[in-house]
C-alpha cells in the first residue's frame, strides 16, 4: 500500500500522525470507561524504497509507564486487527492478476517503472564506465 493510502485510511480511522520520515509514527487514543484515563498506543509504518507502506505490528506498544488495563489492551488488539486486514484487503491480489505478464499492473505502476528504467544505465554506458553489465537484464 502506498504512504498516501496508509495516512488516508489511518486518519479515517483515528489515528494521528505524530512523527514523519521514510517511518511514520501514528497515535491513537483508547479511552477507559473503567478508569476514565486515556491511553496511547503507538503504531509505526515504514516506506519502503519501491514505495510499499509497511506497518511494524511488532512494534505497537502505549506511550506509557502506567499498567495498562486488560480491556484496555484488548481494544488495542482491536483495533491492530483491523488495521491487519485493512493492509491485507488493500495488498491482496490473486495469482491471476499478478500472472499476467506485465511489468505494471496499472498506470501508476507503469509510471513508476518508466521513472525506475530512466535511472539504469544501458549495457554500453556500463561498459564505458568500466564496469561489466548484467546479462540477464
Amino acid at each position: 500500500m502506498d504512504r498516501e493510502t496508509v495516512h488516508e485510511q489511518f486518519t479515517d480511522l483515528g489515528l494521528e500522525r505524530i512523527e514523519h520520515i521514510e517511518k511514520s509514527t501514528y497515535r491513537f487514543h483508547i479511552t477507559s470507561d473503567v478508569t476514565g484515563e486515556t491511553y496511547p498506543l503507538i503504531v509505526t509504518t515504514l516506506t519502503c524504497e519501491q514505495g510499499r507502506t509497511v506497518m511494524n505490528f511488532e512494534e505497537a506498544d502505549f506511550d506509557t509507564d502506567a499498567n495498562i488495563p486488560l480491556h484496555v489492551r484488548r481494544a488495542a488488539l482491536d483495533k491492530l486487527i483491523e488495521l491487519e486486514l485493512l493492509f491485507l484487503d488493500r495488498t491482496a491480489i490473486s495469482l491471476e492478476q499478478a500472472n499476467n505478464s506485465s511489468m505494471a499492473q496499472d498506470l501508476d505502476e507503469m509510471k513508476k517503472l518508466g521513472n525506475e528504467m530512466k535511472q539504469m544505465k544501458t549495457g554500453s554506458e556500463l561498459l564505458e564506465n568500466n564496469q561489466i553489465p548484467d546479462p540477464r537484464q
